[in-house]
């Protein structure tokens, strides 16, 4: 049995900390982009790896970060929307974020981790989601698009285990892994590491937007591989870990319920209830109005607290009473984010 949580920070909230979020319209966790801009070109990003107009100032940041802090937050993924290690301004964003109290974890493709920066890392106590999707360098590098991917995302996760991650007084470190064709058959493989060695496995089916809607076919896993691939890692956990959840997409072992207490800050400034509601309004940025605002006054905020009383068909009777599916696939697929969740094998299998 593992010594730490099955859930990565941001998704391991209360129920009762989450309803008192939702009746005074405050905050638990929020997601957060320095900048799009990215080394990489992953085939499946949703952001597409490269810098887009108008992007935030380091003060402007700052200032999302004291509002979010201001509205309850007390945890922060530092999602970069690029590659958050490249950012110039990385380590001042987190002593600004311990300063006011803040854990956070940081995604990363890893390739910027050298021994040096995993101890740094280590030594602020920052979390880290690394974004591996085989052990196999060849394809790694090939859904990375960029050669001797595989190999630097293999040294850094030998860098962060030497330091202390993975252990049980160090900071958590997950391993985030897109499902796909190319690595179908080696995710038991991937999420039985990560039990094994004390990392929280966080294995994501993908969300249609960016890159991924254009590789689509070549990327694409079927509702009943994604539903025979989760049964199994289930049936791993229980018989081996003693740990049960409920079998639903979009990531294994996790429910999502961040629509109900967490905001998505893109780089331009723009706030949206998650990645995959790429919605944008002026009225839902912050250099036009506050963060505390835009969740009192724009409509999908209201929408989204509330997702339940919303949701259309069988999401909206669905026995997983914690679980709303993939609001991000259903607006990608469907146009609506309330409809039922198009991904989902509840709905979509016989």
């Amino acid at each position: 049995m593992s010594t730490r949580t099955y859930q990565i920070s941001g998704l391991d909230f209360s129920q009762d900390e989450i309803k008192q979020a939702q009746q005074q319209n405050k905050l638990l966790s929020f997601d957060l982009e320095f900048s799009r801009a990215c080394n990489l070109n992953c085939l499946y990003c949703y952001a597409g790896g490269k810098k887009i107009q108008n992007e935030m100032s380091y003060d402007e940041i700052v200032s999302v970060i004291e509002q979010s802090v201001a509205l309850g937050a007390k945890q922060v993924v530092n999602i970069g929307g690029g590659e958050p290690l490249a950012y110039k301004d990385y380590w001042k964003i987190l002593r600004k974020e311990r300063a006011l109290g803040l854990k956070s974890i940081t995604f990363t493709n890893g390739t910027l981790i050298t021994r040096s920066v995993a101890k740094k890392l280590f030594d602020c106590r920052e979390g880290i989601a690394l974004k591996l999707n085989t052990f196999h360098h060849a394809t790694q590098d090939f859904l990375a698009g960029q050669k001797n991917t595989g190999q630097k995302i293999q040294d850094a996760l030998g860098y962060l285990l030497d330091v202390g991650y993975a252990t049980k007084n160090g900071p958590e470190l997950a391993i985030e892994t897109i499902v796909c064709q190319q690595n179908y058959h080696e995710i038991e493989t991937i999420y039985r590491f990560c039990r094994e060695n004390n990392i929280i496995p966080y294995i994501e089916i993908m969300t249609l937007q960016g890159n991924a809607r254009v590789n689509l076919s070549a990327l694409n896993t079927s509702i009943s591989e994604n539903h025979e691939l989760f049964k199994k890692l289930l049936a791993y956990d229980q018989e081996f870990h003693s740990k049960s959840w409920p079998l639903t997409p979009p990531i294994a072992g996790h429910t999502c319920q961040r629509c109900l207490y967490s905001i998505y800050v893109r780089s331009d400034g723009n706030v949206q209830v998650c990645p995959g509601l790429d919605l944008v309004h002026p009225d839902m940025n912050i250099r036009n109005h506050s963060i505390q605002w835009i969740l009192n006054h724009a409509p999908i905020f209201q929408t989204a607290r509330n997702i339940y009383d919303h949701l259309h068909g069988n999401c909206g009777q669905c026995e997983h009473r914690n679980c709303y599916g993939c609001r991000g696939t259903a607006f990608s697929l469907t146009g609506d984010y309330c409809a039922d969740d198009p991904s989902c094998w509840l709905s979509a299998l016989p």
